[in-house]
């Protein structure tokens, strides 16, 4: 195993080294810096390393994050005992409390209280009967968060949660006027109040007693884009990703790492057992679509144990960095958004949704 990490380690790197050295051949220093600009070689160098500067160093970062990286023991890395995921139940959550069982740590698991939560319980500690496991049923879509954090404090008073997992969400399909206010919050509170209550606690704990720790958060490709039909999902997305980015730079002085996965989550999964998050989603071609370019649950685990401490966003797959490059880099939001307003129309999702909602007004 080791031997592999290491090739894939040494290949990364001799990948990025002469692709530089490649790029840095064609383009001599002087001829950049002495070129005549009214000269057209100077207007495509100009062009080339901008969008040099726009899509390699990305790509090089993506390379060491997804070859460069071997997987971490989260248990040795931290000195840790106790993790905590919420929406552990089901998914990406549950996959992410297993592998975090098999390095060895004990979890806490904030879920909804329901027989998903039952069931889970179940299966997890038959899986790993020399872990400790504590399970806090609550609902977090509720905004002040009172309610499940005295719930979350009262379970993890005598323990250590160095490891938190901000993994709970869920995602509502349809109009945003179509959609009742009060699942509009709740999908907005689940998916964004609940990370940042969490991690507001967590951290000043793990602040006080001088611990090193992990903050990661479970985002989404849906970010890059605007999203109409699941405007608070894409919303909520890139908000985690940039809160994320913006408190990893204000913790890595104290050793605690923050890792945001971004992925393309899968719709549908193998297990009986349907997460929260899915049965939200509906019937949409385009969420439909999404379950064939998806990631198994297992894979988000993985890339955790991997990033962790590494890299603070870690984009998740080809089809996210493919995302990244052609909706955040080549093609300019702005004109995404124009592009998104003339072609909703025209697709079956919308269309569908205005004869339902002209249905209902009959």
């Amino acid at each position: 195993m080791k031997v592999c990490q290491t090739v894939r380690t040494k290949t990364c790197h001799h990948v990025v080294f002469h692709l530089f050295r490649s790029v840095t051949l064609h383009l001599h220093p002087k001829r950049i810096i002495f070129a005549d600009v009214h000269h057209p070689s100077f207007h495509y160098t100009v062009f080339f390393w901008i969008g040099f500067l726009a899509v390699v160093p990305y790509l090089a970062l993506v390379a060491y994050a997804a070859y460069g990286c071997p997987e971490q023991n989260l248990k040795t890395k931290y000195n840790a005992k106790w993790a905590l995921v919420t929406g552990g139940s089901s998914g990406i959550g549950a996959a992410i409390v297993r592998k975090l069982a098999s390095q060895g740590l004990n979890v806490v698991v904030a879920a909804l209280d329901d027989q998903t939560l039952v069931n889970f319980k179940s299966e997890i500690q038959k899986e790993f009967p020399s872990r400790e496991f504590r399970f806090v049923g609550c609902d977090l879509s509720t905004p002040d968060g009172q309610a499940y954090m005295d719930s979350v404090k009262k379970a993890t008073a005598d323990i250590d949660v160095q490891i938190l997992c901000n993994n709970a969400g869920f995602i509502t399909t349809g109009c945003f006027a179509d959609i009742t206010f009060g699942r509009n919050m709740a999908n907005y509170h689940t998916n964004v109040t609940s990370g940042v209550i969490m991690s507001h606690y967590f951290l000043n704990r793990m602040l006080e007693k001088g611990q090193r720790g992990l903050i990661t958060f479970t985002s989404s490709s849906a970010g890059f884009i605007p999203n109409p039909m699941s405007a608070l999902y894409s919303s909520t997305k890139i908000f985690l990703t940039t809160f994320a980015a913006s408190l990893a730079a204000e913790t890595a002085e104290d050793k605690i790492d923050v890792l945001v996965v971004v992925c393309v989550k899968k719709f549908v999964h193998p297990s009986p057992i349907n997460s929260n998050f899915y049965s939200n989603a509906g019937k949409m071609s385009a969420l439909l679509s999404a379950q064939k370019i998806s990631s198994p649950p297992s894979v988000i685990a993985e890339t955790i144990c991997r990033n962790a401490g590494k890299v603070v966003v870690a984009d998740q797959g080809p089809i996210t960095v493919v995302m990244k490059i052609v909706l955040a880099k080549v093609l300019d939001w702005n004109v995404f958004t124009e592009i998104m307003k003339l072609a909703l129309p025209f697709t079956g999702d919308y269309k569908a949704m205005k004869i339902k909602r002209n249905a209902k007004s009959q």
